[in-house]
């Protein structure tokens, strides 16, 4: 019997007579899991190197939740024309104002509008040289989850959104984190438990999980007043290519 799978019932939490675990019903999506779209403005100057363009200070980077509200803002911080830079030394405090003129504004706001992403995860994005150096400004998108936790047995237990994925676990003592021992296969979740492979770890609908749907699951099973928990750490080695919005 391996040391990953089937530990002794006081230390998964698994309580009840010793009856075969039966395969979960499959169940709808929790309301919990559901991912949003995060969108962020990015504004940094560049600087010439052989022949390119590379990164030289940030100027502004913002975080927003809609894509309309994130254009709104970029097209507004454009036109006060306003892009601070750092020159000179490294280590030298505070940053030379730089403002555009109208002209200059006007310009860098049409290629603004007119320029374009992949439409997924970078929105727009547009250089605009001046002189040795260039704007940047970009929007760019990121598809995110928040953290979820639960009880095993509660139907926004995250690792339901893992059933039927390709998945890797490691078993561990949470600090030092002690690695007890490790698997992998295609998930499948029980009535009191989780089978992985040909291995087998049962849990109490009590204990709690802890999450983000779709890419990982950690279940901490307690071990007493005075010890670390035994925690179970399930990622998905292959996530979810089109996540729920």
């Amino acid at each position: 019997m391996s040391a990953i799978t089937r530990p002794s019932g006081r230390e998964d939490g698994f309580t009840g007579r010793d009856e075969p675990a039966r395969p979960a019903p499959v169940a709808a999506p929790h309301s919990s899991w559901r991912f949003h779209d995060r969108y962020d403005l990015w504004v940094d100057w560049l600087q010439r190197e052989h022949h390119a363009w590379a990164p030289y200070q940030n100027v502004l980077h913002r975080t927003f939740r809609s894509r309309e509200e994130t254009l709104l803002h970029a097209e507004r911080f454009i036109s006060r024309g306003e892009f601070p830079m750092q020159r000179g030394a490294k280590g030298m405090a505070g940053a030379a104002p730089v403002t555009l003129l109208r002209n200059r504004r006007e310009a860098l706001l049409a290629a603004f509008r007119e320029a374009e992403g992949d439409g997924v995860t970078l929105i727009r994005e547009v250089q605009f040289p001046i002189g040795e150096y260039a704007l940047s400004v970009k929007v760019t998108c990121e598809r995110i989850a928040g953290e979820v936790r639960a009880t095993f047995a509660s139907a926004a237990n995250p690792l339901r959104s893992l059933g039927g994925r390709p998945v890797k676990l490691t078993r561990l003592i949470e600090h030092p984190y002690d690695v007890l021992g490790r698997a992998e296969g295609t998930l499948e979740l029980l009535d009191r438990g989780v089978r992985l492979g040909g291995d087998l770890s049962e849990f109490a609908g009590s204990v709690t999980v802890t999450g983000v749907p779709y890419l990982h699951a950690t279940v901490a099973v307690p071990r007493g007043l005075l010890k670390k928990p035994l925690l179970y750490r399930y990622e998905v080695m292959e996530p979810a290519a089109d996540p729920p919005v």
